[in-house]
């Protein structure tokens, strides 16, 4: 056996002497584009758009989300509970502002804050404690 001896870890007798200090500045980065980089597209392009999106709307959708399972008459009933047990009221004005300027959000949203503003809520599940 000739040559360069390595170390149990694979790297050669000689890796200690190496400039180790210079970086490589010709190295790709995570900055460098990707010459066939475009705009995102796909699921990153809608985490891009929904990061736009107002808080109040985006937390809302999540509930929506949520409630989707049930039949959509239950689930607005549901969101409007949600948001009166859970919201802060500064949110809950928003959100109500935001469907009255007829903002762009999830129509089951929409229709539990519809039904928030009109006190269609589950009295029993407010007062009932949560979680714990």
């Amino acid at each position: 056996m000739s040559g360069a001896r390595e170390p149990s870890g694979g790297l050669p007798e000689d890796w200690r002497r190496r400039d180790r200090d210079e970086p490589d500045l010709d190295a790709p980065t995570d900055a460098d584009p990707v010459p066939a980089q475009g705009p995102p597209t796909g699921q990153s392009a809608d985490a891009r758009a929904r990061q736009q999106l107002p808080s109040e709307i985006r937390l809302g959708e999540d509930i929506a989300r949520a409630m989707a399972h049930h039949p959509p008459q239950r689930a607005a009933e549901e969101i409007a509970t949600h948001l009166r047990k859970f919201w802060d009221p500064r949110m809950r004005a928003s959100i109500v502002g935001r469907v009255e300027a007829g903002e762009d959000m999830d129509d089951l949203l929409r229709a539990g804050v519809e039904l928030y503003r009109q006190g269609e809520i589950d009295r029993a599940e407010v007062a009932e404690p949560s979680g714990g």
